[in-house]
């Protein structure tokens, strides 16, 4: 089966998997929008500049919610014996890696649509801010979550601890990434001058580029461990 194939075969399971049961996005949507009041509720975005609370509170929606469903998806995996098959599939492992990668950032897409959706409302998000850049790195902050994420979420789901393993696991190795992140979306909100901003995506970038290379080599041996 060449990448592609591979690539298409996984994506339509865990779409067909999401539409059936519909676990993963909503615990994603919910979660998300429940950080995102809270946050509205805590810090009054009439009396706080935009550029010093949004950027946190949407990268700690964005990740709190896509460790929830990260876990979700593997939990359903896991149940129906789909992780099992895929440790004894012949298939390349490092492919099957990237295909998961994809379908979660589906899933965490439609959950950080609604939330800039609403938060249009609550932040008063205008147009000069939903920028190509914005949603550079939104895309490359969203990447670089799951190429950490699917490796050490397999690694959760071997352990009783299950749903508290992953954010102990992952929030230590995130952080040069959620610092990036929140730096180079503050500068953006801010429409000032973006000196670091440069500075800031390469780092992102280099991240998304090691952690990728990281999970692609060794995703296979998570699975089989």
């Amino acid at each position: 089966m060449s990448s592609w194939a591979l690539i298409g075969a996984v994506l339509s399971r865990d779409l067909r998997a999401e539409w059936r049961r519909r676990e993963t996005v909503l615990t994603i949507v919910l979660f998300a929008l429940l950080t995102v009041l809270t946050f509205v509720f805590s810090f009054d975005p009439a009396r706080h500049p935009r550029e010093l609370v949004l950027p946190g509170t949407l990268w700690t929606a964005f990740f709190f919610a896509g460790m929830l469903g990260l876990n979700r998806s593997a939990a359903r995996d896991q149940a129906d014996g789909v992780l099992t098959g895929i440790a004894m599939s012949p298939a390349d492992r490092g492919w099957l890696y990237v295909a998961k990668i994809i379908s979660h950032f589906v899933f965490m897409a439609v959950g950080e649509t609604v939330v800039l959706l609403l938060s249009i409302v609550w932040y008063d998000l205008r147009s000069e801010h939903l920028t190509g850049m914005f949603f550079l790195v939104l895309l490359l902050g969203t990447i670089g979550f799951l190429a950490v994420g699917n490796v050490f979420v397999v690694i959760g789901q071997k352990s009783r601890l299950q749903e508290v393993m992953l954010p102990v696991l992952l929030l230590p190795v995130l952080s040069p990434l959620i610092l990036g992140l929140v730096e180079a979306t503050a500068i953006i909100l801010a429409s000032g001058p973006r000196g670091d901003l440069i500075s800031w995506l390469q780092l992102i970038i280099a991240f998304d580029i090691l952690f990728l290379g990281v999970g692609f080599l060794l995703y296979g041996q998570t699975l089989e461990d």
